[in-house]
């Protein structure tokens, strides 16, 4: 599932703060999907620790880019993101996967600035909501994925923003995470 062209050509004029708010909306967008399938498993609590922690830096465009160096480091030794030789076939694994693979690439432009990082990090919410609506009848999260995208894309320049719009953003990023995580939990995790 491609980046719409407009929403690219947006990003790559945009400055790296109104970018970073972007990719910290695709990533809060994914989180409860990987905190909701992966939390439960007490093994796993380091690692929604790290996944809570990366939330809140993503979303502080003052944060240095070597912060979110470790914060790369950190998601690339997590399950997901192991190498592996067998197929990922769980509804779990799937998600928390592509859940892991945005945040990743969220980290990775907050830590070298790369546009080309932002539109990966967009590409796999828009594949993970692509293959989500082939599994759920009825379903139309990619479209909601790419309108969330093409509206945070077109917000005013981040400097612009009130701190109380931006934590609109935020809330509505993270009710649509909730609703996403709901919807596999209803389908997939009974």
């Amino acid at each position: 599932m491609v980046v719409d062209e407009a929403v690219a050509a947006t990003l790559r004029g945009q400055s790296q703060t109104q970018v970073a708010a972007f990719v910290a909306g695709c990533a809060e967008r994914m989180a409860q999907v990987f905190t909701g399938l992966c939390g439960a498993d007490p093994a796993r609590n380091g690692d929604s620790d790290v996944v809570v922690q990366l939330l809140e830096n993503l979303w502080d465009p003052e944060i240095p880019a070597d912060s979110f160096r470790a914060s790369v480091e950190s998601l690339e030794g997590f399950l997901e993101l192991e190498p592996s030789d067998e197929e990922i076939i769980d509804v779990a694994g799937i998600y928390s996967f592509y859940s892991v693979l945005a945040m990743r690439y969220a980290a990775l432009y907050r830590s070298s600035g790369d546009v080309e990082d932002a539109l990966k990090c967009a590409h796999s919410c828009l594949t993970a909501m692509g293959q989500l609506d082939q599994n759920l009848s009825g379903a139309t999260l990619f479209a909601q994925e790419a309108e969330y995208q093409q509206r945070t894309a077109s917000t005013p320049p981040l400097d612009a923003l009130r701190s109380d719009l931006l934590l609109q953003l935020r809330q509505g990023d993270r009710i649509i995470s909730r609703e996403r995580l709901l919807a596999i939990q209803s389908r997939f995790l009974h």
